[in-house]
């Protein structure tokens, strides 16, 4: 079996990791694409040489541009490539426009989809990525699903390609370095925030809000702590938004905010990675989104939604807070940690 795996961002190749690794120790030929959606040292190199997989082979240098501008880019380089090479099967992991301008190059050209964490659905329109999913769902081959969920939105929606619970790459990579690092317990004062959606930093009203309720929480001995996204750093300064209260760091690595998410009393995140990971080391998560993909994680009240933000609700935070530290939930939901070698399995008996 001859494959090729789409890359763009930090969070497609943290859900890469394992299954370019279960290709490495099969011995089985993978070349990995980076379209240079987020190709700096920062956010994209750094992962790579931190998870130890090998560095792209090929790296389309498509960072700039509109939206339309760069997925009709990593379409047209990407189709090229891939007559090129003529793998058996296409991966992509994700919903960002790598992953869609993958699976429209490989379509185009007759070539199988393998669709990583197929089936996630926030059933939000206004979401790119939302949008994203669903197009790739339905012109995948192949659709490998974390969760029984995602069995369930792509049973409803009759797409035509075989569906697979494999479980979350994501977990696979969680438990491998929860292993590794043995992360703390113990919880510190402090919370963790991290802020990086369209609908959030887009919006002047809406992100002056989010800044405003976490200071509050200074004003109550509790240190925010912001490992700030560059377009969010951006787009905040571009608003005259004073960060003044709240503890700005530069981007962390994988091990560091799994790190720092284990220590932190809670979470405030409108990512959706973050939001399992939170779910896996037991931390409180409030997510800035009206909805989520991942219905796993609010059981329990693990991870709550903040919908239609107010000034007042650093109250609710507070409530949070103080609430004591509820019993580990365990439960199956997103896989026993095993989804990259499923997923070979399952491709290699397909080529």
């Amino acid at each position: 079996m001859k494959a090729c795996i789409i890359v763009g961002t930090r969070p497609q190749i943290i859900k890469s990791q394992p299954i370019i690794k279960e290709f490495k120790k099969r011995k089985s030929p993978l070349v990995i694409i980076h379209t240079g959606q987020h190709y700096d040292y920062k956010m994209s190199k750094s992962f790579f040489d931190e998870l130890d997989i090998s560095n792209p082979d090929i790296n389309l240098g498509i960072s700039k541009g509109s939206s339309a501008k760069q997925l009709s880019d990593i379409i047209t380089k990407l189709e090229k490539l891939l007559k090129k090479i003529n793998p058996d099967v296409v991966l992509v992991p994700g919903d960002t426009r790598s992953a869609l301008g993958g699976a429209l190059a490989a379509n185009r050209l007759g070539i199988p989809v393998a669709h990583i964490e197929s089936g996630a659905r926030s059933f939000d329109p206004k979401m790119e990525e939302e949008t994203n999913r669903r197009l790739i769902d339905h012109m995948s081959s192949y659709l490998f699903a974390p969760t029984l969920n995602c069995v369930k939105n792509l049973k409803s929606e009759s797409v035509l390609g075989k569906i697979y619970f494999s479980g979350d790459t994501m977990y696979d990579v969680f438990l491998e370095y929860k292993n590794m690092l043995k992360f703390s317990n113990k919880k510190e004062n402090f919370v963790l925030m991290t802020i990086h959606r369209k609908e959030n930093i887009h919006n002047k009203m809406k992100i002056s809000k989010i800044i405003s309720i976490t200071k509050k929480l200074s004003k109550h001995g509790i240190e925010v702590i912001f490992p700030i996204h560059p377009h969010t750093k951006k787009q905040i300064s571009s608003y005259g938004i004073s960060l003044k209260g709240i503890r700005v760091i530069n981007p962390l690595k994988y091990s560091e905010i799994l790190n720092m998410i284990s220590r932190s009393q809670l979470l405030i995140t409108d990512s959706g990675g973050l939001q399992k990971e939170a779910f896996w080391l037991n931390t409180s998560c409030i997510t800035m989104r009206e909805n989520t993909e991942w219905i796993e994680t609010l059981k329990g009240k693990n991870n709550q939604l903040l919908q239609n933000i107010n000034s007042n609700d650093y109250h609710k935070i507070l409530s949070i807070l103080k609430t004591k530290p509820r019993k580990k939930i365990l439960n199956k939901s997103f896989g026993n940690g095993n989804a990259s070698e499923k997923i070979f399995s399952f491709l290699a008996k397909q080529f």
